[in-house]
C-alpha cells in the first residue's frame, strides 16, 4: 500500500512510513474510545450534568408560563365582547347552510378542472382515515 508523503512532491511513501502513520491513526481512535467510555462511565458527573440541562428546561418553562399567566387578564377582558358577537354570527349559520347544496352541486364540475388537486384532497383524506384507523386500534 503506498500513498503520498506530501501532495505537491507526490513522493511515495515507504512501508516504515506507512505503518508509522496507521499507527498514530489508531492511538488516535483509541484515546477517543478511551475518553468516551471514561465520560459514559463516571455516573456521578454524568447525573449532576442531566439535573442541571433539567433544571434549566424547568426554569425556562417556568419562565414563559409566568409571561402567559400576566397575559391572561388581558385575554379575559377580551371575552365580554366576543360573546357579544355570538348571537350575531349564529343568525347567519341558516344562510350559510342554505349554499351548501349549491355548493356540492359544483364539485364534480369543480374536480374535472383541478385534477391534480381532486387527488391530493383525496389522497390525504384516504390518508387522514387511515390513520385515525390505526389509532384507534393502536389504543384499543
Amino acid at each position: 500500500m503506498t500513498t503520498t508523503k506530501n501532495a505537491t512532491h507526490r513522493e511515495p511513501m515507504t512501508e516504515r512510513e506507512t505503518l508509522r502513520e496507521d499507527l498514530e491513526h489508531t492511538r488516535q481512535h483509541l484515546a477517543d474510545t478511551v475518553q468516551e467510555l471514561t465520560r459514559r462511565l463516571n455516573v456521578p458527573h454524568r447525573m449532576k450534568e442531566t439535573a442541571g440541562n433539567a433544571g434549566h428546561r424547568v426554569s425556562g418553562a417556568a419562565g414563559q408560563a409566568g409571561q402567559r399567566m400576566k397575559q391572561v387578564p388581558g385575554t379575559m377582558k377580551q371575552v365580554p365582547g366576543a360573546m357579544k358577537q355570538v348571537p350575531g354570527a349564529m343568525k347567519q349559520v341558516p344562510g350559510a347552510m342554505k349554499q351548501v347544496p349549491g355548493t356540492m352541486k359544483d364539485l364534480p364540475a369543480i374536480g374535472r378542472r383541478h385534477p391534480k388537486a381532486t387527488a391530493a384532497v383525496g389522497g390525504a383524506v384516504a390518508l387522514g382515515v387511515g390513520a385515525m384507523a390505526w389509532m384507534a386500534r393502536r389504543h384499543k
